[in-house]
């Protein structure tokens, strides 16, 4: 109470004193990341009271999770707890963060005369093992032991699923390569699907894993033209962060309710989209069809029947096989998952140019021997069960996975490595008296974007000084009206706006400044003629 005279931004006020605080480490991050100004000050205040718990820790880019390491190393310092969270963790990146906090941890100890020793738990479905560590060697022991213990009670459980390596051309054209998901998208329906014993008909709900926001678009486009045989139909919708916020909003509460599949599939018959697109469609077999890009992979608590997925990396295998049978606990025969054999970078740029980036960890192009899937994993290893082996133990049986462990060994673990872009180099140098290690490793270095709104006319609004409001983007961004069929589910911008107008009782204008927003890809460069497409259905993509 005593700081509300320096607080007067009542969000400033709820960031320090709520007992509990759930916000994007965009907030927390911080306290370590400023060069200067004041902005470290509340969000240390915060930490120096708080546990810190962070949700899906290797879902970051490699160079962020150095950033995050910094300020794991800071709530060590000031004596906090710390959880780090995914069903991915990789050895390396469990053994560093234990380093980084030890190292923030023996200062707090030293100074309050406490054991320098850190109390280490390992948590997962299975069981909890609890253990005092005092080095990182003891740490990759005790590690070691827990995930031998998790991969076999792991492959003990019902395997559910599968994957196989889906064929394509070698060409550059991508309608070849749309066409060859199409192929694998037919197949997985073929296989596991569900009847509607109402009408006799068999839908399926699956999902494409597309790498980035512009093919995922576009072969939602050739997915919604789809000329497939008499009796079957593709119903899609695209989804990505290039939308709207009140858009994506209203599209993520459909695919929550929708894809809650814990009681069986009595709902997903019953939805009014689902039921009209069955009454209305003249043939037996109907897909819907998810196209999304990685957004799919994080945070999203949906059970699909099946999924195609673009390669970017083994990790993304894992997080979209999770998204499969996810509430139901079923054994399948036939593989449920398809992956690419080529992802499509690697065909347009003809092999020459690195693929497996943006997102993936491949940096340079002799990294990996081949950019065909077949020679990256073991095939039949997946053939016989997709799951998270590879990923959280150094296997050795893929080049993809091994490639993976190889960069973040790089990043924090390799205790050689004493510059200011190192992780190591912040611990036992003095680089952490400049502001030069956060000019080497930015935290989010690629997010320069341009926060706009989207009014109900087609403007788009930006948030000035002091509350004003300029209108951007007039040449910038050409609004698509195209009229699309087969899109499984509509959405109109103007009546959501309505609605929320109508729930919260403030004027369009204001609400459009709350709900409108989107983010155009700018890179903290002017804005061009023309650089940007926006279609309602389908949101921003790059011309």
């Amino acid at each position: 109470q005593g700081l509300d005279t320096v607080l007067k931004n009542s969000k400033d006020r709820q960031f320090l004193y709520a007992p509990v605080l759930t916000c994007t480490i965009d907030h927390i991050i911080q306290a370590t990341e400023v060069k200067r100004g004041g902005r470290y000050i509340l969000p240390t205040m915060r930490l120096m009271s708080s546990d810190l718990v962070i949700d899906e820790i290797d879902d970051f880019d490699d160079t962020d999770l150095i950033a995050i390491g910094r300020l794991i190393h800071m709530a060590g310092m000031l004596g906090r707890k710390v959880m780090i969270s995914s069903a991915t963790i990789p050895p390396d990146l469990a053994e560093g963060y234990f380093n980084v906090y030890q190292s923030g941890w023996n200062v707090f100890a030293t100074m309050r005369g406490k054991k320098t020793s850190v109390g280490c738990a390992w948590i997962d479905e299975f069981r909890t093992q609890v253990k005092a560590i005092e080095s990182k060697e003891c740490y990759q022991k005790e590690h070691s032991k827990f995930i031998d213990k998790r991969i076999k009670k792991l492959q003990q459980q019902t395997v559910k699923r599968k994957a196989n390596i889906a064929p394509c051309s070698t060409s550059k054209d991508f309608r070849e390569y749309a066409e060859a998901i199409k192929q694998a998208v037919l197949e997985k329906h073929q296989h596991h699907h569900v009847l509607d014993t109402k009408s006799d008909k068999v839908i399926s709900i699956g999902v494409v894993r597309m790498a980035n926001i512009n093919p995922c678009v576009e072969l939602t486009r050739y997915l919604l033209d789809n000329h497939l045989a008499e009796d079957t139909e593709i119903k899609a919708m695209a989804y990505h962060s290039r939308q709207v916020l009140l858009m994506r909003h209203e599209q993520e509460k459909y695919l929550d309710k929708i894809l809650k599949r814990h009681q069986g599939d009595e709902h997903i018959f019953n939805d009014v989209v689902i039921r009209n697109h069955i009454e209305q469609s003249k043939v037996k077999n109907i897909i819907f069809v998810l196209v999304a890009t990685p957004v799919e992979e994080v945070g999203r608590d949906h059970d699909f029947d099946w999924a195609v997925i673009e390669p970017s990396s083994y990790r993304s295998f894992i997080q979209m096989a999770g998204r499969v049978l996810r509430h139901r606990d079923k054994e399948v025969q036939e593989p449920n998952i398809a992956i690419m054999k080529y992802n499509y970078r690697a065909l347009k740029t003809g092999g020459k140019k690195v693929a497996f980036r943006l997102p993936g960890y491949q940096e340079k192009t002799d990294d990996l021997t081949s950019y065909d899937l077949d020679k990256l994993v073991d095939t039949k290893e997946l053939a016989r069960n997709l799951d998270a082996t590879n990923r959280i133990k150094k296997a050795g049986t893929s080049e993809l996975a091994d490639l993976e462990h190889k960069v973040i060994h790089g990043l924090l673990t390799n205790y050689e490595s004493k510059g200011p872009e190192s992780m190591q180099g912040w611990l036992d140098s003095d680089w952490w008296l400049t502001g030069v290690p956060q000019q080497y490793i930015r935290f989010r270095n690629s997010s320069q974007d341009l926060t706009v709104f989207l009014t109900a006319n087609h403007e788009l609004k930006e948030k000035g000084d002091k509350g004003s409001v300029v209108i951007v983007g007039k040449d910038n961004v050409v609004f698509n009206t195209d009229e699309l069929t087969n899109l499984w589910l509509r959405r109109d911008y103007k009546d959501l706006l309505k609605e929320q107008v109508d729930m919260i009782g403030l004027d369009i204008e204001k609400v459009e400044l709350i709900y409108g927003e989107i983010n155009l890809p700018t890179y903290g460069k002017p804005l061009k003629p023309n650089q940007f497409i926006y279609h309602e259905q389908l949101g921003l993509t790059k011309k």
